[in-house]
C-alpha cells in the first residue's frame, strides 16, 4: 500500500505557473463499489503522482486535497476518511491534479463546493460521516462503528477550538468553552479509556484525532496555548492517537496546518 506521507521532490513535477494543486486519491475498494471523495485545503502547488498496485476487479475512490510545495496537505475531515481506510487496510492510489483550472467533472461533482464529497451508486454525497459509514458498510472488519452511547463524545471540541482560535476578545468565554469540552473528554477517558470505546479504536477516535492535531498545532502557534497538563488522560490519548501508523502516514506537516489556518485567524 502506498502511504500518504509527504512526497519527495523526486515524485513531483513542478507546474509551469503558480497554481493550486489537489491530490486525487483513487482508492481501490474492490468489486461493485464506485466512489469519489473531494476535499480542499488552500496552498500553492505541484503536480505529483504515486501509485499502488491492486489485483483483480476494482473500483476507485478519489480524494482531493490541495498540495503545498512538495507536500500533500490533509484537512481534518479528509484525513478522517484516510484514517478509516488505513485502519481497515483498504489499498488506494494517489494522484495530484491542478485545480486552479478546475475540470468540468469536478464542478459537476461539487456544485455547492462542499467537501469531502463521495460518488456512490452514481450519486454525489457530501459529509465525511456518510463517507466513513459507507466504508464501514462495505468493509466491516475490523469494526469501527461506535456504540450509540459514545458516538457523540468530543463532538463539540472542534467548533469550540475554531471559535477560540479566531477570537480576538479574551473575555468572550471561548477559551473556557473549549476547556470545558476538553475536561468532559478527560473525564470520559478516565473511566472508559484509553480510547473512546475502551481498548479498541473506533470511528469516534478517527474523527477526533485530526481535529485534536489541528487544535494542538494551531493554538500552540497562534496563541501560545496548550492543553493543560492536568488533563492527563486527554494528553495521553493524543499521544496514543498520534503515534498510530495510520496517523503518521496521513497527517499534514505542522507548517502546512499553520498555513491553512492563517487566513482564518487573520480574517
Amino acid at each position: 500500500m502506498v502511504g500518504t506521507a509527504p512526497m519527495s521532490r523526486n515524485s513531483c513535477a513542478r507546474l509551469n505557473r503558480p497554481s493550486h494543486c489537489a491530490a486525487l486519491h483513487q482508492l481501490v475498494l474492490g468489486p461493485g463499489l464506485r466512489a469519489t471523495v473531494l476535499s480542499s485545503v488552500a496552498g500553492p502547488g505541484t503536480l505529483c503522482s504515486a501509485q499502488a498496485q491492486a489485483g483483480g476487479a476494482w473500483s476507485q475512490w478519489s480524494l482531493i486535497d490541495i498540495c503545498d510545495g512538495d507536500f500533500w496537505v490533509s484537512g481534518p475531515f479528509s484525513q478522517r476518511v484516510l484514517l478509516t481506510l488505513e485502519e481497515k487496510k483498504v489499498p488506494y492510489k494517489m494522484h495530484l491534479i491542478n485545480v486552479s483550472d478546475k475540470p468540468q467533472w469536478f464542478l459537476e461533482a461539487s456544485l455547492e463546493g462542499k467537501v469531502p464529497v463521495i460518488k456512490f451508486d452514481d450519486k454525489w454525497i457530501p459529509d465525511s460521516d456518510v463517507i466513513v459509514g459507507l466504508i464501514e458498510e462495505k468493509y466491516p472488519n475490523p469494526p469501527l462503528s461506535p456504540p450509540p452511547e459514545v458516538a457523540s463524545v468530543g463532538s463539540k471540541i472542534f467548533p469550540s477550538f475554531v471559535k477560540f482560535l479566531k477570537s480576538k476578545d479574551p473575555s468572550d468565554g471561548s477559551e473556557k468553552a473549549l476547556l470545558d469540552e476538553l475536561k468532559a473528554l478527560d473525564k470520559h477517558l478516565t473511566f472508559e479509556g484509553p480510547y473512546i470505546n475502551g481498548e479498541n479504536i473506533c470511528a469516534v477516535d478517527l474523527s477526533l484525532a485530526p481535529k485534536l492535531y489541528h487544535l494542538d498545532v494551531a493554538l500552540g502557534h497562534f496563541k501560545g496555548w496548550k492543553i493543560p497538563e492536568s488533563l492527563t488522560h486527554v494528553n495521553n490519548y493524543m499521544k496514543l492517537l498520534f503515534s498510530r501508523e495510520s496517523f503518521v502516514k496521513t497527517k499534514a506537516a505542522k507548517e502546512h496546518v499553520i498555513a491553512g489556518w492563517e487566513p482564518k485567524v487573520n480574517a
